[in-house]
This record gives C-alpha cells, structure tokens and sequence, in this order.
C-alpha cells in the first residue's frame, strides 16, 4: 500500500508553492501596466520555478487541453495568452500574501532560487554546447530540477528550512528525506511533473538529477545535462563526491577550464537577474530587504483587485467559451479541475446544461433539467443566492439527484456556486470537489462570494452589450439592405440603356441579317442579368419566388455556344462539336442556373485547352436505377487534371488562375446540381477531361 505521507506530497497542486516576494511584486506591476508587451512578463516569469511550474501546471491541466507538445516556456506562455498568465501571476500573490513567511523561509527561497536559476542558465548552455535539439527544454528541466524541495518546505514548514541551511552533502540530505517523508526531493519533483502533465523527458531528467554518474552514461541526453548542470553550479562542500571536472569528462569529454567557465559565466548571469530584482543573494545577506518586500507584496495586493485584475474575457452567454473561461478561472484560483454549468431557463423555471457547452465526460448531466422549486443542491443554491457544499451538510440533506451529479463529476462532492445579479436567476457553477480541496474551499469562502459576485456582473454585463450589438447589428442589416436597393436600382439604368441600343441597332438591319440572331441573343443575356438583380432585390425582402419550369437543355447549349462562337472561342481558336439529342425531352430548373452551370463547365475547359482545341458537347438520356436522367457530356482536349486537383475537385480552394478567379467554380456547380437533385462527375487523362452531369427529366414528359 502506498506511503500516506507520499500520496498527500504527491497531491500538492502548482498553484501552491511559494515564490519570493520580489518577483511577485515585478509580476503585479507588470501586471497593471495596459500597455505592457507578453515578453516582459514571461521573461519575470521564466526566471522563477514556482510560476514556472504553475503556468506549465495551468497548460497542461484538462481545461486548458494540454500542450505536452510544447518545449519552451515562451510558446507555452502564448498558448495560455496574456489574460490567463495575469490571472496566475495575481493569485500566486493573493495566496503568498495569506501564506506564512519568516525568515527561515525567506532564506530558504533566496537560496533555491539562485540555485534553480544558475542551474537553469548552465543547462542551456550545456544544450548549446552538446547539440541539444530542445534548449528551451533544458532551461525548463534546470529551473525544475528541485522543485520537490519547494513540495517538502510547504508540508514541512520550517524544519525543512533548517535542515537546507545546514548544508548536508546531497547524499546526507538525501538519506535524511527519505527517512523523514518516505521520499526523496528529486524523486518527489519527477513524480509531480509527470502528474501536472510536463513531458517525461524533463520528469525524468528532474527524477535523476542526484544519481552517479555511472549510472546515467547510456540515460537520455537531457538527463546527462541537468545531472552535470547541478554539480556545476552547486557548492563544492554538498555537491557529492564526484567533482564537476570528472562529470563532465564522462558525460561529454568537456574539460575543467570549459566547465569553470560556464559556471562562471551562469552566475554572472544569475547576480545580474538579482540585483534587476533587488535580490540579496551575498553571502551575508539579512532578511529587513525581505521583510520589505513582503511588505511591498501586501499594498500591491491590497492595491490590486483580485478578480476584476484577472479578466475573465467573457462573450455571448449562449457561446461555450463563457463556460470554458469560469472552468478555467475556478481552475487557476481554486485548484478546481473539473466543473460544469446549468443555466436557468426563467420561462420554463429550470435548470439545465448550455447546449453548446456539453461533452462526453459529464454525459450523464446532458439532458438534465432540475426544477428550481426542486430539493437539490443546485437549485437551493440558486434560490438562496449562497454557496452551497455538500461535504458540509448532513447525508440525509444530499438527494438522489445530488448523488447522480457526484458521480457524473466523479468526486468526493460538489461545491454548488449560484450566479445571481440583483434580482436576476442566472445559473449556478457546479465543481467536483474532494475532501482534501474541501478544507482549503472552506477557508477561502470569501473569495469564492466574491468570485461569483464578479462573474455575476461580467455576465449581466456582457448580456447588456449583447442586446445592444444585436440592435446595432439590426440597424446595419435595415442600412444595408437600403443601400443595396439603391444600387440594384442604378444598376437596372445602364442595362435599360444598352437594351434600347440594341433595339436601335435591330432596326437599323434587315430583318434577314444574321447579327438579328446574335442581338436577339445578347438581348436575352441583358435580360438575365436584369433578372439576377430583380432576384436580388427579392431576397432583400424575403420574397424569393420559385424560378423552375420545364427547359430543354439543346436550346439552352445553342445559345450559349452561339454567343461563346463569336467571343470566347473565337478568343482561343476553340472548335465546338454538338451531339444533341433531339429525344431527350425536358428537365425542370431554372433557367439561369442551368445557364450557369453549362457556363462555368465551358469555361473551364476553354482554360484547360488554353488555345487550339476542341470542346464536343454530348446529350441523351440515361436510366439510373429505374429512373430516367438527362445526361449532358462536356469532353475537352486539354492536357487533363493533376491528380492533387481531383481529389478536392468540389472544395473551394486557393486558385491558382490569378487575380479575378475565386476558386469556387466547380464547387458551386456542384451545388447547384445537387439542388436539382443531380450529379456531376469527372474522368480525366492525358488525352483530355470529361464532365459528366445527370439532371432528372421532367416527369410530364417521360413517357
């Protein structure tokens, strides 16, 4: 059975452990500042543990879907964004300005910190030096490599603090550890890595930090870096038995002048870091800078608020990211991994699930709808706009419906957290809770009330934004839809005026004159864009009348190959071949969308010969499971289609025709065919490409 001692060290969540007062305090001013940029504050970050360890904590945690992928700190930063690293950076320092601080302590965190820091710079450059692939990696595995001392320091107060001064020789120390916690630190830290989600890679390499030298030689190339970038920059007095010279002759063939050289410059490195931070790390340092710092912690924390400084970025209610960003916040200050939402329904009096915010984890709460009159928890919460948890109340209290939630969220029980804003019912937040978190949620009740306080007013105020942009966004379609007509109607002027020059034109001929036939033709093309229009201004209004009547499809490929003769054959010496059938009888559609089917085909295979082909347009009839179609072949003598072309054939795509080409005509054809309840397909080769479209025929004519 495992070690109790070692479950509760292995329990320690991130968001617990300590950091020194003068980084925090460089993290809320940064914090404050509206104009501040996201290098600024993830490089304070990146120069402690503990945040460091809370922000990978934070990405890796089910909420946020985790970035084990993610090697360096910076882009682990980027992936959290900027409103969540503040809402960490300020309850790291809430909870260090209500935690215990001496000067043991304050020592002791001076002295890890210069420590995981020095350890940190020398094993990037041990990366830079070796031909580590992942130097960001190896930073990250430095600064980590003691964090199971912080773990130790937190459940052990000041004893651990002491027996850290007391400067054992690691293998001492070590004995120590494991006599007293059943555990050793660097063992503790690869555990808590591997459990916060961090990559085992860096957990492993933490893990072994402390072992021989020996024992690692064939180990991982990080494993190797961090062992050797903690003998370097250790004291000689507790660094083992093995000095750096000898570790890095066996790891890596790296010569002691080389070794006292980077260790040398690493903690050059780490007293510039220090004194930009105003960081006492001499020898004699005294603890009164500390104490002012803690000092200085405590009116910035008063200075700041703690909820309305993180920014909760909330959107449209109905939208599931509201409920993402409150799992998240509950996440960061609590420690709450797993929470869901019911939102009240104030028509039909109940509670229930967002639709947009449900997953398969919590299936059972899917289609839950609680009355708000009922005995459950949630909706005693909500009634009484108090904070309700069942590891507080009687079993006899908890009912049958409290229990299925329990179980849903897989917990010890649940913390109940109604919204409300006045007199206005807006849903209650249920979290899973354990009976190890319910002793720190008792003690941090105040901050929960004030929690969902300010959720309350974000969400009311958000609600109040959303009306107002909806009757923004109202006032625009109306604007819109007026400026659309105007243009609709100054379109209508020019096409008038070109079909009375027509007309003109028309008179000027014999009525035998075969341009009679081309401008009848092109009179018919200006009254189909005269219908388009028309269409359009229909649709403004809602009023989009059926446009479907039997057509034959000859008639249509006739005049649209008799205007193509004269313009775009004629343009690339393309030759037409017709093989109608006269038999083929009638399909129902609409006229323009016929024409612009047969158009876009056309085109296309105009652009795929280029110049100089042929273009052979077939028609018949076609029985398909009993049922009779009209089939229209387009066959071109282009060079064909690249095979990575036909596999999206129909999907928009990025043309590559050039300027005044979408990419969307094949897939608008589609459309339009499958809106006739048609088919369109492709063969193609060296040779050439066929498309072949089958339209059902008119049921009128198909005896």
């Amino acid at each position: 059975m495992r070690d109790t001692l070692i479950i509760s060290l292995e329990d320690t969540e991130a968001n617990k452990l300590p950091s020194l007062p003068h980084i925090l305090i460089k993290l809320l001013s940064a914090c404050r500042d509206d104009n501040i940029c996201f290098e600024k504050i993830s490089d304070i970050i990146s120069k402690d543990a503990s945040l460091s360890a809370k922000v990978i904590a934070v990405a890796n945690s089910p909420v946020y879907g985790h970035a084990r992928h993610l090697t360096s700190l910076k882009h682990i930063l980027m992936f959290l964004g900027l409103d969540t690293i503040k809402s960490i950076a300020i309850t790291a320092s809430v909870k260090q300005f209500f935690s215990r601080y001496s000067n043991n302590k304050s020592q002791f965190l001076r002295q890890f910190w210069k420590h995981a820091l020095s350890c940190a710079i020398t094993a990037r450059s041990l990366a830079q030096l070796t031909n580590y692939k992942y130097v960001e990696e190896a930073y990250i595995a430095g600064l980590l490599h003691d964090i199971g001392k912080l773990v130790l320091e937190h459940h052990d107060k000041s004893d651990y603090c002491e027996l850290i001064q007391a400067e054992y020789p690691v293998g001492q120390l070590l004995d120590i550890e494991k006599q007293k916690f059943n555990i050793t630190h660097d063992e503790l830290g690869g555990r808590l890595l591997s459990k916060w989600g961090i990559n085992e890679v860096i957990s492993d390499s933490v893990r072994y930090h402390h072992a021989e030298i020996d024992d690692i030689q064939d180990a991982h190339h990080l494993v190797k870096i961090i062992n050797l970038a903690n003998i370097i920059v250790s004291e000689p007095s507790i660094s083992g038995t093995t000095s750096h010279f000898e570790s890095g002759l066996k790891l890596f063939d790296l010569s002691e002048a080389l070794l006292n050289n980077i260790r040398k410059k690493s903690l050059e490195e780490v007293e510039l870091i220090a004194k930009s931070l105003e960081i006492d790390i001499g020898i004699n340092n005294t603890p009164d800078g500390d104490e002012q710092k803690q000092i200085q912690l405590a009116q910035e924390v008063r200075d700041i608020s703690l909820i309305h400084g993180s920014h909760i970025p909330l959107g449209d209610t109905a939208n599931a990211s509201v409920y993402t960003s409150i799992q998240q916040s509950l996440m960061i200050l609590f420690g709450i991994q797993d929470s869901i939402v019911f939102e009240y329904n104030e028509t039909d009096e109940l509670l229930a699930r967002n639709e947009t915010h449900r997953d398969e984890k919590h299936r059972l709460t899917h289609h839950l709808e609680i009355p708000l009159r009922s005995n459950c928890m949630v909706s005693r919460a909500l009634i009484s706009n108090d904070i309700v948890n069942s590891l507080s109340i009687d079993e006899e209290s908890i009912s049958i419906l409290d229990q299925q939630i329990i179980r849903s969220l897989n917990n010890d029980g649940i913390l109940c957290i109604p919204i409300v804003k006045g007199n206005h019912l807006i849903s209650v937040i249920v979290a899973g809770i354990n009976k190890n978190k319910n002793k720190e949620i008792r003690q941090h009740k105040n901050l929960l009330n004030i929690f969902k306080t300010d959720i309350a007013e974000k969400i009311t105020a958000e609600l109040n934004k959303s009306k107002i942009e909806k009757e923004i966004s109202a006032n625009s379609n109306i604007y819109f839809k007026n400026k659309a007509r105007e243009i609709i109607h100054e379109t209508n002027n020019p096409l008038s005026i070109i079909r009375n020059y027509l007309h003109i034109l028309g008179n000027r001929l014999n009525n035998e004159d075969p341009a009679q036939d081309d401008i009848k033709i092109i009179k018919e093309e200006i009254d189909r864009v005269g219908n388009i229009v028309l269409r359009c201004a229909e649709d403004l209004d809602d009023q989009v009348e059926d446009g479907k009547h039997p057509l034959s499809i000859n008639n249509i490929i006739i005049d649209l190959i008799s205007i193509f003769k004269s313009s775009l054959f004629a343009t690339h010496n393309i030759t037409p071949s017709l093989n109608l059938d006269e038999n083929i009888g009638l399909i129902y559609a609409d006229k323009d969308t016929l024409k612009q089917i047969i158009t876009n085909v056309i085109k296309n295979a105009v652009e795929a010969i280029k110049d100089d082909g042929e273009i052979t347009i077939t028609t018949g009839n076609i029985n398909v499971n009993g049922k009779i179609y009209v089939e229209l072949e387009i066959q071109d003598t282009g060079p064909g289609i690249d095979d990575s072309v036909l596999n999206c054939l129909y999907t928009p795509i990025k043309t590559k025709k050039g300027k005044g080409h979408s990419g969307l005509g094949l897939s608008i054809i589609k459309n339009l065919i499958d809106g006739m309840s048609g088919t369109i397909s492709c063969r193609t080769s060296n040779k050439g490409t066929i498309f072949n479209i089958q339209i059902p025929k008119y049921e009128n004519n198909s005896q």
